[in-house]
């Protein structure tokens, strides 16, 4: 058997000032690791909540009323006429009318903000009845 000598083997506490030091400089290490996270956030896009409902309502309308006889998945191109003709026209489903199933984003998309532009314009116009 070997027997180790532990005697030697002490050890000793760092000294405070060394403590400190480490400390100062894994916070530097921590903040300089948050900060990006910090600085690169972007503020909340707000969103018109009423007007959102307002269009969802409409459409709601259409879907169960006028185009109520169309399978759901089907009645897009009725629901838009309904929602409002002049969008229609716009998002170009008239001259270009979807499939039956078919989904195009970017034309719903334009159909979505027009409609809510529209929206928008029949507030402005009933508060300038109002004055």
């Amino acid at each position: 058997m070997v027997a180790i000598n532990t005697s030697k083997l002490e050890i000793t506490p760092p000294s405070s000032r060394w403590v400190v030091l480490l400390t100062k400089v894994l916070l530097v290490v921590i903040i300089l690791f948050l900060l990006p996270e910090l600085v690169s956030a972007k503020p909340k896009k707000k969103k018109n909540r009423s007007l959102e409902k307002i269009y969802n309502a409409r459409v709601m309308v259409c879907e169960t009323g006028e185009c109520g006889h169309h399978i759901l998945e089907e009645s897009m191109n009725c629901v838009t006429e309904c929602v409002s003709k002049r969008c229609h026209k716009e998002a170009s489903f008239d001259v270009n009318p979807l499939e039956d199933g078919e989904i195009d984003e970017r034309r719903a998309i334009l159909f979505a903000q027009c409609v809510k532009h529209e929206i928008l314009r029949e507030k402005h116009d009933a508060r300038l009845k109002k004055k």
